[in-house]
């Protein structure tokens, strides 16, 4: 195994790290032509989500973890690196990078499915021993219960190995895969680990409703409940942690036992003709969340600007485009422009 590490600057470690997946997409529609090598994956999109809030010089702040194998394609890297990121590759001779199959199963991209082509590669947090991502102030995993378990332990005894006695922001997606009753006490434990679990509404309902094939109905006074028995349980080691509850076109949700549920709006309403593809918001979200509340401790300003976040993800397949000016422009629009726009409708 080698790593390398691109655009770091020395002695400044980032702010933001995500431990989650970059992957390439094969997408394949019903009614236009399939579409290949499409950037993805939960790191990817929530490395987006921190960068489009962390311009210029501070785009080094956000850091994403690449298990790139023995051949990621250099037009990914050189992507990556345009934005600016401190970027850990991590390249097995042995296996190779990951890429999956999207499958949209109607015209209107209302039921997909997901399969990977390739062997999933994975970083863990045991592969930071060696990197300046190691001392960074915030962390974002998509994990089962479990596997969080494992990832966070390694990640806390790494840092009192090199002396970094600060806890850093931990912002947990639970893996969607492993929102189901039987597992609602799993979640609820791991919750100690983290200072922020952000499960969408679908798998809040299934956490404590089970899977099911019928449509969840979207009800703000169910998503509170459920929410404050996390509250309840306690999130964080101190028990005062935050859950975020992300639901698409209706807003987001911040709860903790020291706040009142607030809502934040989505930036994009239902049916917007601007929204082409919904995978990778909830990830964009939580990348935008964690700088901003790592950076101000203020948990609905961070749901603000990570529904700003959701917006670029879903205007195209794939990321968006980032254009180098002043100020910075992400589909030719400047994203503290769309955020004065969300705050002004109120």
């Amino acid at each position: 195994m080698e790593q390398s590490e691109a655009n770091a600057p020395p002695e400044r470690p980032p702010i933001f790290v995500s431990m989650g997946m970059t992957i390439l997409d094969e997408l394949r529609f019903s009614h236009q032509k399939t579409a290949y090598d499409m950037p993805g994956g939960s790191g990817l999109f929530a490395a987006l989500g921190a960068r489009l809030f962390k311009p210029g010089s501070e785009a080094a702040d956000v850091g994403c973890v690449i298990a790139a194998g023995c051949n990621m394609p250099d037009s990914l890297l050189s992507l990556l690196k345009s934005w600016g990121l401190t970027l850990l590759v991590l390249t097995d001779p042995d296996k190779l990078f990951t890429r999956g199959l999207l499958e949209y199963l109607d015209d209107g991209f209302g039921g997909t499915r997901f399969t990977y082509v390739t062997p999933p590669l994975k970083p863990e947090t045991r592969q930071l021993n060696a990197s300046s991502l190691l001392y960074a102030k915030s962390f974002h995993f998509l994990a089962l219960p479990s596997d969080l378990q494992d990832q966070v332990n390694t990640l806390l005894r790494l840092r009192e190995e090199h002396g970094i006695m600060e806890r850093p922001l931990i912002v947990w997606e639970p893996a969607p895969k492993g929102c189901d009753s039987n597992e609602l006490e799993a979640h609820r434990d791991a919750c100690a680990l983290v200072d922020v679990i952000s499960p969408n509404h679908i798998e809040l309902h299934r956490l404590f409703n089970g899977k099911s094939e019928e449509d969840v109905e979207f009800s703000k006074d169910a998503i509170m409940t459920q929410a404050g028995a996390f509250v309840d349980a306690g999130i964080g080691p101190n028990g005062t942690g935050l859950i975020v509850v992300r639901c698409g076109y209706h807003g987001a949700m911040v709860l903790s036992r020291n706040c009142e549920p607030r809502w934040a709006s989505a930036y994009y309403g239902k049916d917007d003709e601007n929204v082409v593809d919904a995978t990778g918001a909830g990830n964009a979200f939580l990348g935008a969340f964690a700088v901003t509340f790592t950076d101000t401790g203020d948990a609905w300003a961070a749901c603000m600007k990570g529904s700003i976040a959701a917006s670029y993800a879903i205007e195209q397949f794939g990321p968006p485009t980032l254009t180098i000016e002043k100020p910075e422009l992400w589909n030719k629009s400047d994203p503290l422009r769309r955020l004065e726009e969300l705050i002004a409708r109120g």
